[in-house]
């Protein structure tokens, strides 16, 4: 018997170092799971260096869009009508409009958007007010033409209904997919840097929606008596080494860069601090978990609350949800009596063991399984 070949093309801006590169990649080594037989195309819009080693692909098609949503929509357009795939499932707000926009124009496939951001929060923190509003309002236009929303959180699929207007029918919800066994693994390799006796944990982009300026502020005001680890590198690092520097925190605060194996450093620290202003699902702080590390958060949209099942309350103060510690979003001073309470070796025993167990929630097997019935469904409408 000859088995149907079913040919998936899937669109990313380029491929860095991000969460949507990290579930793009388990996806397609999911793809040979499959009972049918798999063609897939995986197409970059931007030609820049990849930084991370993806899946075994039939083919890669680099474009040479440069960031231009322009040029994506046009150069995608041109490359998925001599592609013919059956199925175009697409990562990130660039990605995602121009492949609704060649469903729009005329693209005989369906089109599945897998959107991770907490869109209105993500264009608020990142443009003036005016091009903030045009690229939501063509988010609005274009995400109306895909077949399918993939929403990382139930915060960023309310988000898409309610601000972007888009049928809640088209938008289910698939979070991200961990396997603990292999953070545990990596775990144990090196930690790649003279680490210091007692130290907490945080990681990320050095960007303004991370907000490490604040976790600064509240680890001054603190004064916790252990260092403080700051994994990542970014446009704000100078900004963030003269805040230290002013806040007299030089020897206790680190910021040694970008490690692409962070978790040898995270399963060492005491407990792990996410401070950001907004989120899709928060990779950092579930791979923490997965790591028995106790975690505090910011109740951000969108995502810690729905890992750690409780929300922020009242300004200043903190709450101890069933997995973590969670304060209001931007809130210095919670944020400090949050890493105050972290001296109680109990309490960080307590919080690392639950989030440990409500990592199994998001079983790598399950996850990819979820996107690739999701994906069938499509091609067999």
């Amino acid at each position: 018997m000859t088995l149907m070949v079913r040919r998936v093309a899937f669109v990313i801006n380029s491929i860095g170092m991000g969460g949507a590169e990290r579930v793009l990649d388990l996806i397609l080594q999911g793809a040979g799971k499959e009972s049918e037989e798999i063609e897939t195309h995986l197409i970059l819009l931007d030609d820049e260096p990849v930084m991370r080693k993806m899946a075994p692909v039939t083919a890669t098609h680099v474009l040479d869009s440069r960031g231009s949503l322009v040029r994506s929509v046009k150069q995608l357009q041109s490359r998925l009508d001599d592609l013919e795939p059956d199925l175009v499932v697409s990562f990130l707000i660039r990605a995602n409009v121009s492949a609704a926009v060649w469903r729009w124009r005329g693209g005989n496939a369906p089109v599945v958007l897998c959107e991770r951001m907490h869109a209105t929060s993500h264009l608020q923190g990142r443009y003036n007010p005016f091009v903030a509003g045009i690229l939501r309002l063509v988010m609005r236009i274009a995400y109306r033409r895909a077949d399918k929303i993939l929403a990382v959180s139930n915060g960023v699929r309310d988000d898409l209904a309610g601000n972007f207007s888009l049928d809640p029918g088209k938008i289910e919800v698939v979070p991200n997919p961990y396997d603990p066994a292999q953070i545990e693994a990596k775990a144990a390799m090196p930690a790649g840097m003279a680490l210091p006796t007692r130290f907490a944990a945080a990681s990320g982009r050095l960007v303004k929606a991370k907000n490490f300026s604040l976790l600064l502020q509240a680890y001054a005001s603190a004064s916790p008596g252990i260092d403080l680890v700051i994994l990542g590198d970014g446009p704000e690092r100078e900004a963030l080494a003269k805040q230290v520097a002013d806040l007299s925190l030089e020897g206790r605060v680190h910021l040694p860069g970008y490690f692409a194996n962070p978790y040898p450093v995270v399963a060492r620290s005491e407990f792990f601090v996410s401070s950001s202003r907004n989120e899709g699902f928060p990779n950092a702080i579930a791979e923490a978990m997965a790591l028995a590390r106790p975690i505090i958060a910011t109740d951000c949209p969108s995502g810690p609350a729905e890992l750690l099942k409780a929300s922020a309350a009242t300004p200043g103060k903190v709450v101890r949800a069933p997995y973590g510690l969670i304060v209001p979003n931007d809130d210095c001073a919670a944020l400090a009596d949050a890493i105050r309470m972290m001296n109680d070796s109990k309490l960080r025993d307590e919080l690392g063991a639950a989030g440990r167990s409500r990592i199994n929630d998001f079983s790598l097997d399950d996850v990819v399984n979820d996107y690739w019935d999701k994906f069938q469904q499509r091609m067999t409408v």
